[in-house]
Formats: structure tokens, sequence, C-alpha cells
């Protein structure tokens, strides 16, 4: 039997907090020691600057991470008294120029203050309702953040039959799982991987309704909605925002709109959950709850303790944000976040500061050094997850502008070539199996020709959402240039890449576009090519090119396997 993952997570966390409570006990007899040294002997002993600062690091460090372990009193007081030794610390730092005493004059300030810190022992003792709880794990905290599109089912509700069957049909040659349900007898029960449904204006506020009660009797996250609605101008966009439709697609319906729609939604509900997050902090503890609980919200996470080994694990782990602990002994995050700067691959690398420092304007200051955000320790659980969420979805969006082509989103001349390189290269390194292919419309100069260009980019867009819908999510799609395109398929054979495109050539054919009355629907042509008998992905890319030249000749409108000569 395999292990629960909750459970290994809620070990991990409670296993880091027993960490942290017996290097808690160690920190705080330190800080006893600098008390007594301090508060005891003649009304006029020395007051040494290592000791002031000493007691004001063990306090931060307390401050910082006491809380997310589940010790908030502690936590709090912690912060209270460094709050007060603060000043006194930028006053008269530790400096080899200056003397090693604060003058007399502040001594009183200081004894007032660690004569408190005496009974923040007791706060780590006491068992805090927070700290039971820490054990448990990070239950639910991305559940509702685990979608796919290769899960994505449409439920058609409160529609007219004509309407209806028309959506069905058009949904299913895109490869859409769909269901009819009335709105009566809405239920989502039974129909595993539902992600989406799709209503009328009229029956808008019900199924909204529905819906709503559903996912909150089940703590479930509320299915997108898309209205297909008769008017698109500002009032009733608000209308039917408000009444709870993610989507307004007007009649009559451009089917290639609804699966972007369809596609998007679902997109943005599923891609929070994805990300490569790195974490720097020097206290191994606190970087080991992050990364359980992060790792337990989907994330793929690495975190590193020395400032010296992050341009390497930079390099080698290539994250979509970075989370930096502001003071790391004696280095700087905001120094470590500027110098990661320097690297022009890094420029645009969002970086979350995670710091117990509370001063806004010292937190300005950090930011301006590099970094994109700050978030004040201690950090929940819930919090830390959202805002990784956030930033993620935010870095993979940017990204994707720059490597997917604006019109259909998928992969762009330059980023489809060098994926079918890198499949080239796997099939020799494992002497597996590949498939490339090239795609291209047929007859599509006509298209643009007799109903202009607007429908031929709705023909290409189809296409390119008719390929995301019935390939696997492990297949490799881009826009290779104009109307041609380019696919690769892994761990394929070239009769099986043939049966698959035959099945696109087909559905493809069946699709009807719509242009002021007029109808035309469009053919498409491919030739194939197998990686692994080639020594270059170019060379196997140039195969292919010349079965789809073969297949242009031969009639048009189906596959052709290359052959060697």
């Amino acid at each position: 039997m395999g292990t629960d993952p909750k459970a290994d997570i809620a070990d991990k966390l409670a296993q880091l907090r027993l960490s942290f409570r017996g290097k808690a006990e160690d920190e705080l007899d330190q800080l006893s020691e600098v008390a007594a040294r301090v508060t005891g002997g003649a009304q006029g002993q020395r007051l040494l600057r290592e000791d002031v600062m000493s007691a004001y690091q063990l306090l931060h460090r307390l401050a910082g991470s006491a809380g997310t372990f589940g010790y908030a009193a502690l936590g709090a007081e912690a912060r209270r008294l460094e709050q007060r030794l603060k000043p006194l610390v930028e006053k008269y730092p530790v400096q080899a120029d200056s003397g090693p005493e604060v003058p007399g004059e502040e001594t009183p300030q200081v004894i007032n203050a660690l004569t408190q810190a005496g009974h923040l022992r007791s706060l780590l003792d006491e068992t805090s309702v927070s700290a039971t709880r820490s054990t448990k794990g990070p239950e639910h905290l991305n559940d509702h953040y685990s979608l796919t599109v290769a899960d994505i089912q449409v439920v058609l509700c409160g529609l007219s039959e004509g309407s209806q069957v028309f959506l069905e049909y058009t949904l299913s040659n895109y490869g859409f799982s769909v269901s009819r349900q009335a709105v009566s007898t809405l239920s989502l029960d039974g129909t595993p991987g539902v992600t989406l449904v799709v209503t009328g204006e009229d029956a808008l506020s019900e199924v909204s309704a529905a819906l709503d009660a559903k996912a909150g009797s089940k703590n479930s996250l509320k299915p997108p909605l898309i209205c297909i609605g008769h008017r698109d101008d500002f009032r009733n966009r608000y209308a039917l925002a408000d009444a709870g439709a993610d989507a307004l697609i007007t009649e009559p319906v451009d089917a290639t709109v609804l699966t972007e729609s369809i596609e998007r939604l679902v997109s943005e509900q599923s891609r929070t959950v994805s990300g490569k997050i790195l974490i720097l902090d020097d206290d191994e503890d606190l970087a080991g709850h992050y990364r359980a609980v992060l790792e337990g919200a989907g994330f793929n996470v690495h975190a590193i303790s020395n400032p010296e080994t992050v341009l390497s694990e930079l390099s080698e782990f290539s994250p979509d944000i970075m989370l930096l602990d502001v003071r790391m002994g004696d280095y700087s995050g905001p120094t470590v976040a500027k110098l990661v700067r320097f690297d022009p691959e890094w420029v645009s690398l969002p970086i979350i500061y995670l710091s117990s420092e509370q001063d806004k304007q010292v937190q300005l200051e950090a930011m301006a050094k590099g970094a994109d955000e700050f978030l004040t320790k201690p950090v929940s659980d819930r919090y830390l997850v959202r805002a990784a969420q956030i930033r993620c979805y935010r870095a993979r969006q940017l990204n994707e502008l720059l490597i997917r082509d604006s019109l259909t989103s998928l992969l762009k001349h330059s980023y489809i070539k060098q994926e079918i390189d890198k499949e080239q290269a796997r099939c020799k390194r494992l002497s597996q199996s590949s498939v490339v292919a090239m795609l291209d419309l047929d007859h599509f100069k006509k298209v643009n020709d007799q109903y202009g260009h607007r429908m031929g980019d709705s023909v290409i867009k189809a296409l390119a959402s008719l390929l995301r819908q019935r390939l696997r999510s492990t297949d490799i799609i881009g826009r290779y240039g104009g109307e041609e395109f380019a696919v690769v398929l892994p761990e394929c054979t070239t009769q099986e890449g043939q049966s698959v495109m035959t099945q696109i050539c087909e559905a493809f054919s069946d699709l009807s576009f719509n242009n002021d009355g007029a109808s035309l629907s469009v053919t498409l042509s491919v030739g194939i090519a197998a990686l692994d008998a080639f020594e270059s992905g170019s060379d196997a890319l140039n195969a292919a090119d010349q079965a789809l030249y073969e297949r242009k000749k031969g009639g048009r409108n189906g596959v052709t396997i290359f052959h060697q000569g």
C-alpha cells in the first residue's frame, strides 16, 4: 500500500516543530546568559555592544519563526522586545573602529528589556492550540487547484433544445466530454472531472445559485460558469458578472471563441498549482516548514541555506519564483537579490522577501534592491501558499507571452524547433520511438481571399484548439508559420502517429465555419516522420515536410508517412 502524502507532510511538520523547539530552548538559554551578564553585578557595570547585538539577533530569530511553528505568544513577545533593542543596535553597531561598550546612559533600557525576556521560556513551555494544529499538515491547502486541461468536461444547463444540440455536437468535435442537465436537477455528483458549466442568460442566476450551494456544502471550488447571452454591452456584462458568470459568449455562438473561453477558465484554475520555487533561508527548520507546506500544495520546491550556492542552484533548478530571507548571518538578502539580477537570465525572476522586519521604509529600501514583494514573518501556511500560487501563475503568464504565438497560444517557431531537437536527442539516448508531424491547412489562401483574414484567423485558432483537445498532454504543439503547424508525439510509432493524425483530419473537416450567412469547411494535410530515424531534429523535420509535400501532390486531406528513398 502507498503512503498517504498528507500524513507524510504532517509528520514532517511535526518533526520540524520539535526541531524548532529544541533550538529555541538553546537560544533562550543563550539569551538568559546574556541577560545575566547585563543585569548582574554592580550598578555601573559595563554594557558590551556584542551582548546587545547577540540579544537582539536571538530575539529577531524567535520573532520571525516562533509563530510559524505554533508559538504565537512567544513570537509576539520576542518581537516586542526586539523592537525595544533595535534603536540601540542601529545607534551603536558592532564595528572594529568603535569602542566595545555602549554609553552608560543607555544601560537601563537594555537591562529593562532583558529583565522582561526572562519569561519567554514559560511561553515556549505553553502548549498552544496553533502548535497542536500545525502537526496536522496543510490540509485542503490546495485541493481546489488540482484540475488539468485533460479533465475538462462540460455540462450544458438552462439552454434551448436547439442550442444544446449545436453545442453538444460542436464541443464533442473538439474533444470535450459533454453532458446535458436540467436546472431543477443540476448535480455534479457522479460526474467525475466536471469543471465547467455552460448556461443561458435567463437561467444564469438559478444555475449560479445552485452551483454556489453545492460547492459550499462540499467545501469545493465552484466550477467556472459561461453564459450564452444576447447583448454585449457594459450594463449587460455587469449584470451577468454580478449574477455569477465567469465569461460571456454572445449569439450566434462562435465555436472557436467558446472553446478558447473554456480552455482559459479551466487553465486559470489548473495552472495555479504548478510552479518551481527556490527558498533561501539560513533557518533550516523554517525553510523546511515552508518547503513541506508548499510541496503539500503541489509545488516543486528546493530549499537551500547557504547564500554562496544561490547562483549554481538557480542555474540548475530554474525556478519560477524565489523566496529569500532578508538577514542570513553575515549575508544580506537584498544584496543577494541585487547580485542575482546581474545575470540577464534572472532579471525578471520574481523574488519575494521573507522577513520579520516590520519597518515599511526598510521594506521599501530592501525591495528597491531587486525584489518584488515583502512577506512579514510569521507567514501563515494558507497565505504563503496563495502568495506563491499568484506569483507562479503570473510568472508563467509572462513567460508564455514570450514563447507562445499570440493568435493560437501555441509555441512559436523557434521554440517548437527546440522541442523537436530535445525529443530527438531523448529518443537517441533512450532508444525510443517518437514522431514529428508537419500540418498544413489546404487551400488556405482561398479562405483569406474569399472570406477575409478574420475568417482565416478563426480557422487557424480552431485547428490550434482541436489539436490541444485531441492530443495528449505530453504531446508538443507549435505554430510553425502562417497556416503551418508542427507537432511532436513522444513515445509513438509512425503508424500510431498516422492513426492519430487521421482522426484529427477527419474531426477538423467536420467543423463548420460561418461568416455573414456563408458556411465553409476546411481540410488538413499532414506529413510525419520518425524522430529516432534521423541524426538531428532538423533532419526529421525536413523529412516530415517532404512527406507533407507528397500529401499535397497526392490530393491533400490526409496523412503521409516519410519513407527513405
